[in-house]
């Protein structure tokens, strides 16, 4: 066994002699980044590994086999219809670029220039990549070189030794009190199922996705709950999936107010005059929201719903989520506590909530300072 220093301090390569084909040396090396200390630990590792064949190296499979591998295994066992489209359209870009490269030689170098490249990358809208896409990026070519690991095909994952990228916050939209007052103004105007789209989203603060996957028995006009428990999605080539909430937190039962169960009674009887209106013609949705033929809607709809009103009466525009965080802001005005709010919109934790909405909470940090004031004035005064 040896151990050479190629950088200082920072780069080594270790070769294992295996035994010998003749005259010929057959060894297994490896570029190790990182300390000495760690290079001589990763060298009893590799060795130990190597005695017990538990380290299978397989020169010729190229990185577009691996992730190939990896999608269905990951199909079968850990994604959903959804994530697993969404994903099979950031492989196949992968394997463009990078695919072609054998995976014993796939490198920290190769990758930072993969990972560049996909900054530059325009998206059918015209728009640059996010920092959310790189890190999914990132993310996925991890976990996929991890499993290499596990089934023996390489030995190190050089994408650890890669800074996840970062993704930078972005400046959170939504209406003022006043431009709310003037949406619902506008809304009011409009039919019972728009109405119902934008004060159930105003008043729950719930995901798109889980608007969507609301059926009339979630809905409970005596007590004026709401049970959001599903989502649902458009999978191409699938169609409209239900699936879980984001995460165990997001299920929930919140309460809304009275006004919006109004709307959302005016709401279903227009959809039951459809129904007997449409006779056999009508589908078979339960779903709150669903199409003029009672199917369910695609969650893109609700969008194009908001979309359509700030055209019409020429609103400041923002984007359907933007109601959620509208929702949130109006909460923490009026000086809701926020782990109430935390658990009304379904965040994993309250730090979540604080993360997202701090610059919400200026206001009541600023109310601290008058409340100090009060009462040392009145020490003083005493």
């Amino acid at each position: 066994m040896s151990i050479r220093e190629k950088v200082k301090g920072k780069k080594y390569e270790i070769e294992i002699i295996l035994g010998r084909n003749g005259n010929k040396k057959i060894r297994h090396t490896e570029t190790f980044y990182g300390q000495k200390r760690e290079a001589q630990l990763r060298e009893a590792d590799l060795k130990l590994k190597l005695s017990n064949n538990l380290l299978v190296k397989r020169t010729k499979l190229k990185l577009a086999d691996l992730l190939n591998e990896f999608m269905e295994y990951s199909r079968e066992s850990r994604w959903t219809n959804h994530t697993y489209v969404s994903n099979r359209a950031k492989i196949q870009n992968i394997i463009n670029e990078i695919g072609y490269v054998y995976l014993c030689e796939i490198n920290v170098k190769l990758l930072e220039k993969f990972y560049s490249k996909l900054r530059k990358y325009k998206t059918r809208r015209g728009t640059y990549f996010s920092d959310k896409t790189i890190q999914e990026y990132y993310v996925l070519i991890s976990t996929a070189l991890d499993k290499a690991i596990d089934w023996g095909y390489i030995a190190v994952n050089p994408n650890k030794r890669i800074e996840k990228p970062k993704a930078r916050r972005k400046q959170i939209e939504c209406y003022s009190p006043d431009e709310v007052d003037k949406l619902l103004e506008c809304v009011n105007k409009e039919c019972p199922k728009y109405k119902a789209i934008i004060y159930l989203a105003l008043d729950t603060g719930a995901r798109r996705s889980e608007l969507t996957g609301l059926n009339w028995s979630d809905i409970n006009f005596k007590n004026h709950s709401v049970n959001i428990n599903k989502s649902t999605q458009y999978v191409t080539g699938v169609g409209i999936v239900e699936t879980k909430t984001k995460t165990e937190t997001s299920d929930r039962k919140i309460y809304i107010s009275e006004a919006t169960i109004n709307i959302l009674k005016e709401y279903k009887r227009e959809q039951n005059i459809n129904k007997l209106k449409l006779g056999s013609k009508w589908g078979n949705s339960t779903r709150v929201f669903q199409t003029d033929y009672g199917h369910d809607i695609h969650p893109d709809t609700l969008g194009g719903v908001l979309e359509k009103i700030i055209k019409k009466y020429n609103l400041k525009k923002i984007k359907f989520h933007a109601l959620r965080h509208t929702s949130v802001s109006l909460l923490i005005s009026q000086g809701v506590q926020v782990q109430v709010i935390s658990k009304k919109v379904g965040h994993a934790n309250v730090t979540t909530t604080h993360t997202i909405y701090s610059h919400f909470f200026d206001e009541e940090f600023k109310q601290c300072a008058n409340v100090m004031d009060c009462i040392l004035s009145k020490k003083k005064a005493n």
